[in-house]
C-alpha cells in the first residue's frame, strides 16, 4: 500500500509546479523591442507583396498619365474650335479701290472726264478702329505735302505728285470716328498760322468730298463661339470632380458637336473722304464740296 502523502508535501509539489510554467512562459515570450513590427503580420511570401505593391504604383502611373492625355486632348480640341470662329480680315477689299463704293453715275462721268485716268491718279488711304492718330497724321501731312519727317521719312506715292491726283480716305464701321478726328486734326495743322505765312506763295487749295457708302462683311459666329465656352466650362467642372471608380470607354462619350453654321453677312457703313487740288463737279453736285488751305513746303510751292 502506498505511503500516503503529507498535506504539506502536496502544497509544496504544487507550488513549484507553478514557478516552473512561469518561468517556461517567461523565456518563450520575446522581449518587446520598437525596432519589430507592432502590428500583426499578415501571411505570404515577401515575393506576393513586393509584386502587389509594385502593380498598385503601376496602376496609378498609368491612371495619371490617362487623365494628362485626356486633359491635353479638351485644350486641343478648345484651340482648333476657337481658330475656326476667328473673324475675318479687318478691312473690306473695297476700301483699298474707293472707286468701286461711287455710283453708276458718278463713277462713268469721272472717267468719261478722264479725272480718275483708269483709277491710277488715286491714293487709297485705309484707317481703322485702332489706328495711331499721330502715325494717320504723319501720312496725311506728308501726302498733303506739308510736313517731311527727317528721322522717318513717308515716301510719297508717285500719283501725288501730279495736280490731278486724288486722295482718298476711307474707314468702315467703328473706324469712321477715327477718321474724322484724324482729318480734322490734320486740316488744322497745315492751314496757314499768321498773316505772312497766308502771303507765301507755298499756299495750295485744297478740294475735300464727302461720301459714304456701305459694304457687306460676315457677321461673327455667335452660337459657334457660346458652344467654346460652354464647353470649356464643362471641362472645367469635370477636372474639379473626383475620379470616376471605372475609366468610362469611348463608346461613353457622346460626340460632340461644333455647330458651326455658315457665316450670316451683315451691311456696315463706309465713310470716304476724297482730297484734291482740282475741283471734281460731279463730286460737287454729289456730295458737296469743302475747301482747305495747306501751307506747303517751300520746294512745293
Amino acid at each position: 500500500m502506498a505511503k500516503a502523502k503529507r498535506m504539506s508535501d502536496i502544497f509544496a509539489s504544487s507550488a513549484n509546479k507553478d514557478v516552473n510554467a512561469t518561468t517556461t512562459a517567461a523565456v518563450a515570450t520575446p522581449p518587446y523591442s520598437s525596432e519589430g513590427p507592432t502590428l500583426p503580420v499578415i501571411e505570404g511570401d515577401g515575393d506576393h507583396m513586393t509584386n502587389g505593391y509594385a502593380e498598385a504604383a503601376g496602376e496609378t502611373v498609368a491612371k495619371g498619365k490617362s487623365n494628362a492625355a485626356k486633359k491635353k486632348n479638351r485644350s486641343e480640341n478648345r484651340e482648333s474650335t476657337t481658330k475656326l470662329v476667328q473673324p475675318v480680315a479687318t478691312n473690306h477689299p473695297a476700301l483699298y479701290e474707293p472707286w468701286t463704293l461711287l455710283s453708276r453715275d458718278i463713277l462713268g462721268l469721272l472717267l468719261s472726264q478722264s479725272r480718275l485716268a483708269d483709277t491710277k491718279n488715286v491714293v487709297p488711304v485705309v484707317f481703322t478702329k485702332n489706328q495711331n492718330i499721330k502715325g494717320g497724321i504723319l501720312r496725311l501731312t506728308t501726302y498733303l505735302r506739308a510736313h517731311l519727317d527727317q528721322k522717318n521719312p513717308i515716301e510719297l506715292p508717285e500719283p501725288l505728285k501730279k495736280h490731278e491726283s486724288i486722295i482718298a480716305i476711307s474707314a468702315q464701321g467703328d473706324g469712321a470716328t477715327k477718321l474724322v478726328s484724324i482729318v480734322d486734326m490734320v486740316r488744322r495743322i497745315v492751314v496757314p498760322k499768321t498773316a505772312l505765312e497766308q502771303s507765301d506763295k507755298a499756299i495750295v487749295t485744297w478740294c475735300m468730298y464727302t461720301s459714304l457708302a456701305s459694304v457687306e462683311v460676315e457677321r461673327k459666329n455667335q452660337s459657334a463661339r457660346e458652344a467654346v465656352s460652354h464647353r470649356e466650362g464643362s471641362h472645367t467642372v469635370q477636372d474639379t470632380q473626383e475620379e470616376e471608380a471605372f475609366e468610362p470607354m469611348d463608346v461613353d462619350v457622346p460626340e460632340e458637336k461644333t455647330n458651326m453654321e455658315p457665316l450670316k453677312m451683315r451691311r456696315v457703313p463706309v465713310l470716304t473722304v476724297w482730297m484734291t487740288k482740282k475741283r471734281l463737279p460731279a463730286f460737287k453736285d454729289a456730295f458737296g464740296e469743302q475747301t482747305f488751305l495747306v501751307h506747303t513746303l517751300p520746294e512745293e510751292a
